[in-house]
């Protein structure tokens, strides 16, 4: 069976190949998208390919700039091999086919180095205006540019080029880049006309015109002369300008979803500039929107790499997690257990455990930490290594829940807690739990066919630190089935918003405790499969389950 494939002409990185699956696609500019564009005309989640029972379709996702297919805008296009996607006015491209990706049918053709080529070959026939440049030669900087930064992005030389262009475009004579701190504009990038580059201690502007820009966020364009009212200012008095442009750059930032003004592209000269023509006009805003999306860029390659550096932790933390959880189930004579754990697509504070007592049989322990992450998980395993030292001293449950609690109030934050739930048998069933604000558990009654509810007996351990506990007798006899769950379970929710609920856990149980331990986990991890549909969860799943034979 033939692959399908995408093929991504980016300017940054050259052709890149992906094989399409069964998952979708979304293309866009948040970090999260399986294929990231790194350009302002691209909606954060721009548009999505999905597969189908016969292929693959492209779906736009409401996105301002559009997404089109040879040319065309579409929203809802069902993929054909040779079509060439357009995400934006964005200079990558996608190709999508099948079969063999080294085909010489599956190349996707260098519009822009054709277009660049073009319009350098006519500059060369045609005179050049008064200002020296022609309007071509204009555009072939403006492409020149977007030629060279695609072809390697690093902040100095993409600002360099922005300059230079800006400068050649205009006829100013310096050239700046800031960028916004505060209420202030600090410098990134500095140029002259003749190509040296000014470092920061030779920065200097009019701070009302930036000022000017920035609060309007539009450009403010005096390319032959400056207006009355700021001809008198200090800072253009002292540097002896007769022309300023300011054009603000506006870029998302990765907390909002609003562009708002965060740099400024700077051109300033002693003499006239070029009497700028709308192309001009139009031709330094784009190369405004190129600077800021080369500022976006960077920030983006900076979460990118931070969120490289966390993703190793994490997962650093779910193995350390996993470890934490018993390595194999307790084998006991008379019982069966059967266990599961699944934390959310963060690290979790849910865990289970099985600790030794001198004087029980079998311990089981349920706990839902506070919190999400790191923090969360180190916690889990503190109570963990307190629970497992007070069991084997041989305390009794309720005075092991008095010094743990103790010890979470004395070593935590206040606003730490935990809600956890234990119980501890002998051999004959005999024995006694505890549950510190933990949601009820359930314990089928084999020879009345009922479900008993193990309601809370204390307050979570964490509050006060003086808190007392108190265990309850209780005995499973044979054919008794006790589950113990975290409410990550109860508390899943499916597409339009509903939990799985406690009426529908307990339902389960009572209908198949009968058919033994394992049973029943498989049938609740169908129920809650078949329930949420897929649907990512907030919270971590965990539950224990205890059969008596």
């Amino acid at each position: 069976m033939d692959t399908f494939y995408l093929k991504w002409l980016d300017p940054a990185h050259g052709e890149q190949l992906c094989p399409l699956s069964d998952r979708q696609i979304v293309l866009g500019r948040r970090s999260d998208c399986e294929i990231v564009f790194r350009d302002p005309y691209v909606s954060r989640r721009h548009a999505r390919i999905v597969p189908t029972e016969t292929g693959y379709r492209l779906e736009d996702l409401n996105s301002t700039h559009g997404t089109y297919v040879g040319g065309k805008r579409v929203f809802i296009h069902e993929l054909q091999s040779g079509d060439l996607i357009q995400i934006g006015t964005t200079q990558s491209q996608l190709l999508f086919f099948r079969g063999d990706p080294s085909a010489q049918e599956n190349r996707i053709p260098e519009e822009g180095q054709v277009a660049k080529d073009s319009l350098l070959s006519l500059t060369s026939v045609l005179p050049p205006t008064a200002t020296g440049y022609s309007d071509l030669e204009k555009l072939s900087y403006l492409l020149d540019f977007q030629y060279n930064w695609g072809k390697s992005f690093s902040v100095e030389s993409t600002f360099r080029q922005i300059l230079d262009s800006a400068l050649k475009v205009s006829g100013a004579e310096r050239g700046f880049i800031l960028l916004r701190e505060g209420d202030e504009f600090r410098y990134m990038a500095g140029l002259t006309s003749d190509g040296t580059l000014l470092s920061e201690s030779e920065f200097q502007t009019s701070r009302s015109l930036v000022q000017k820009a920035c609060n309007e966020g539009v450009p403010v364009f005096m390319t032959e002369g400056i207006d009355q009212e700021f001809a008198s200012q200090q800072s253009i008095v002292s540097m002896q300008l007769r022309a300023v442009a300011c054009m603000p750059l506006r870029w998302m930032s990765p907390q909002s979803e609003d562009q708002l003004v965060r740099g400024i592209l700077y051109l300033d000269s002693t003499r006239s500039m070029h009497a700028l023509s709308g192309l001009d006009q139009k031709i330094l805003s784009r190369l405004a929107i190129e600077a800021a999306g080369a500022f976006e860029r960077l920030e983006m390659i900076r979460t990118l790499e931070e969120r490289k550096v966390f993703e190793k932790e994490l997962a650093l933390a779910r193995e350390t997690q996993r470890s934490l959880l018993p390595q194999k189930l307790p084998q006991v004579r008379g019982y069966t257990i059967t266990a599961f754990s699944q934390p959310t697509h963060h690290v979790g504070g849910d865990f289970y455990d099985f600790p030794l007592h001198r004087s029980l049989a079998l311990t089981a322990v349920v706990a839902d930490v506070s919190g999400k992450g790191i923090s969360a998980a180190l916690l889990s395993s503190l109570i963990q290594g307190a629970l497992e030292t007070e069991c084997r001293a041989g305390a009794t449950l309720d005075q092991a829940f008095d010094r743990v609690n103790e010890y979470i109030c004395q070593k935590t934050q206040p606003n730490r807690f935990v809600t956890l739930f234990a119980i501890g048998v002998a051999l004959d069933g005999q024995g006694e739990y505890v549950s510190a604000g933990h949601n009820p558990a359930y314990l089928f009654r084999a020879s009345t066919q009922s479900v008993e509810v193990l309601e809370p007996t204390g307050i979570i351990l964490g509050a006060f630190e003086q808190a007392s506990y108190e265990s309850f007798p209780i005995t499973i006899g044979s054919g008794d089935v006790l589950l113990i769950y975290s409410d990550g379970l109860t508390e899943a929710m499916d597409p339009a918003g509903e939990m799985f609920g406690e009426g529908r856990l307990e339902e389960i149980v009572r209908a198949k405790a009968t058919m033994g331990a394992q049973i029943l986990k498989e049938t609740i991890l169908d129920a809650l499969n078949n329930f949420t549909k897929g649907v990512s969860q907030t919270d971590d799943v965990t539950f224990v389950i205890v059969e008596k034979h």
